[in-house]
């Protein structure tokens, strides 16, 4: 739980000196957003700003067609963690040109709210996923990502 620390200035310094504030106790990298997504019943991945997999609900592990969560974590997205399609009917690798605009991604190269479809092929079957993001910030620095996938 966050705290606000009061710094009183001291006795010697200039009449019009104003106390300082600063909040302590917040999270200082994703842990929070970590544990949340781990017991989450929804398909959802955490991404660090480098776009690694660091957290996965068990449901995304399903979904990505993962055995366990092991199995993804500490991964890069783009490391074939998953097959990436495009839409085209032939189902072909989505091309390298449009990575960048996947949502998980696209939240961390804006900073803002991002929402795709995405094809997959998981387990030998193609699904179309629906991605929301949000980019994570800790101490206003982007952090991370979180995405939430809903299948169509």
């Amino acid at each position: 739980m966050a705290h606000i620390e009061l710094s009183l200035t001291p006795a010697d310094a200039a009449p019009d000196a104003l106390p300082s504030l600063r909040v302590v106790g917040r999270p200082r990298d994703l842990d929070a957003w970590l544990a949340a997504v781990a017991e989450a019943e929804e398909p959802c991945l955490v991404l660090d700003a480098g776009g690694v997999i660091m957290g996965a609900s068990p449901a995304a592990v399903r979904l990505l067609g993962a055995e366990a969560a092991d199995e993804l974590l500490g991964r890069g997205l783009l490391e074939d963690v998953v097959e990436l399609l495009d839409f085209a009917g032939g189902a072909d690798r989505l091309p390298d040109t449009q990575l960048p605009r996947l949502a998980p991604l696209l939240a961390l190269g804006s900073g803002a709210l991002a929402r795709g479809l995405m094809r997959i092929r998981s387990g030998g079957e193609v699904v179309t996923l629906d991605a929301v993001s949000t980019p994570l910030r800790v101490d206003g620095e982007l952090a991370g990502s979180l995405t939430f996938f809903h299948r169509l």
